[in-house]
């Protein structure tokens, strides 16, 4: 059915990736020949081969290969990426033809429709990804993302190159001044262009991100934008600072995974006291100008066994939690990999927090709505606690487990710290795969 498998995503939307290669949404996963900006400008990729033939695809009912990730979510019921984009088309699941018929979008599909995949509108919504420079080396992270754990990528190839193969040296596009200066000119000339989200690296350490919001305010332009950006939330400065005055709002996402110092071993090597302290920053901002601040969080096999303290911390402060899609990559850190034992404790910590609350899930759309805050997070927790009473463990569990002590042991061979010292409770399951 169209409303299992339609995303309105290719009508408004596209993302340029740390190479400088084009992708027709965030979350899509491309198989097709990769268009560079290089050589290629945003709306020739927007109305080119590999748009339009997603557009028609889309149109027809298809199953779009690229949008696995999305598809799986939805099965665990989770606000995925594709039902992000359908609100942002005033489309729901509930009586979706009625709504796609409705949507203000909907004489752009039928143009698409007509005109085999050709769009007549432009893009609004972009995601662009900078550089992998970045003063963090998350352990479920990858290469392309962060320059630091390129470096440790490069060390553990030599250690064991299948659990960690070579990373691939990008040249960021956003390096090259000329293209630089060109993306910039290309998105002052969109028209009514209302969203960008930058991505790193880490984007608040990154030189380009600050010279393409600036010239944006030069221009006149930033007091119609929306901007978004995800950080590690170890960067604060003036420069961000008065960034945030400037723009109509600024959407912050802070990427933590834990209010411990579980959270200094996933993302190494932050502090988690120093990440909170910018973050206090931050929310002191949100009473001043357009700032919303979320915690962006994507829960791992360890981590998944202390998010109700993260979500404790959220109500107590006041802070929308914004669930990244379920982890799947590096697969050694899935939370499916989780043993019964302590699937079952985590279960039981969800439950006690939705009876401490008394919360019931809502159907919430707008997830960054700050007046439906208290409904937000208490439908992200209750996603989570559904999600984990309903997952099927992969069939490869035990090789995943084993490979999971394989691919630690390497990065604590350069760190020479222990994933015991955080999470002491999976110490017997550890041991048991050979830790």
């Amino acid at each position: 059915m169209l409303q299992d498998t339609f995303c309105s995503s290719p009508w408004f939307h596209l993302r340029i990736t740390y190479s400088g290669e084009f992708q027709v949404c965030r979350w899509y996963k491309s198989i097709a020949a990769p268009v560079n900006f290089a050589n290629t400008s945003i709306m020739e990729f927007y109305n080119g081969q590999q748009m339009r033939e997603l557009r028609k695809g889309l149109l027809d009912g298809e199953t779009a290969k690229g949008c696995s990730e999305c598809y799986y979510q939805d099965q665990f019921g989770k606000l995925s990426g594709r039902q992000r984009q359908l609100l942002k088309s005033a489309v729901q699941k509930d009586q979706f033809d009625l709504r796609l018929r409705s949507s203000p979008h909907y004489d752009y599909f039928k143009y698409s429709n007509d005109n085999e995949g050709l769009a007549n509108y432009h893009p609004i919504d972009l995601q662009i990804d900078l550089s992998n420079i970045c003063n963090s080396a998350c352990i479920m992270c990858t290469p392309m993302a962060s320059s630091l754990l390129t470096q440790d990528y490069i060390k553990l190839t030599k250690i064991d190159s299948e659990v960690f193969p070579a990373p691939k040296i990008l040249k960021h596009w956003s390096r090259d001044p000329v293209l630089l200066d060109k993306f910039i000119n290309e998105i002052i000339a969109i028209p009514n262009l209302s969203y960008i989200h930058f991505l790193g690296g880490e984007t608040l350490y990154d030189e380009s991100f600050y010279i393409i919001c600036e010239r944006l305010i030069a221009a006149g332009k930033s007091n119609n934008i929306i901007l978004g950006t995800t950080t590690n939330g170890t960067v604060y400065n003036q420069r961000i600072e008065n960034i945030i005055q400037q723009f109509k709002q600024v959407h912050l996402g802070v990427s933590i995974e834990s209010v411990t110092e579980l959270n200094n071993y996933i993302r190494y090597p932050s502090s988690v006291d120093q990440i909170k302290a910018n973050i206090d920053k931050f929310l002191d901002l949100r009473s001043t100008t357009g700032l919303h601040v979320s915690l962006r969080i994507a829960p791992n096999i360890f981590t998944i066994y202390e998010l109700d303290q993260m979500f404790e911390y959220l109500i107590e402060n006041r802070v929308i939690a914004e669930s990244c899609n379920i982890l799947t990559d590096p697969a050694v850190l899935r939370m499916e990999l989780l043993p019964d034992d302590i699937r079952a404790e985590c279960l039981d910590k969800f439950n006690a927090l939705i009876d401490k609350y008394d919360l019931e899930f809502v159907h919430s759309p707008n997830v960054r709505n700050t007046a439906i805050m208290d409904q937000v997070i208490a439908n992200t927790i209750i996603e989570y606690r559904n999600f984990l009473r309903d997952f099927v463990a992969p069939t490869d569990v035990e090789q995943l487990r084993t490979q999971m002590v394989a691919f630690l042991k390497g990065f604590e061979s350069l760190r020479k710290n222990t994933i015991l010292d955080y999470a002491p409770r999976y110490q017997d399951f550890l041991r048991h795969y050979g830790y």
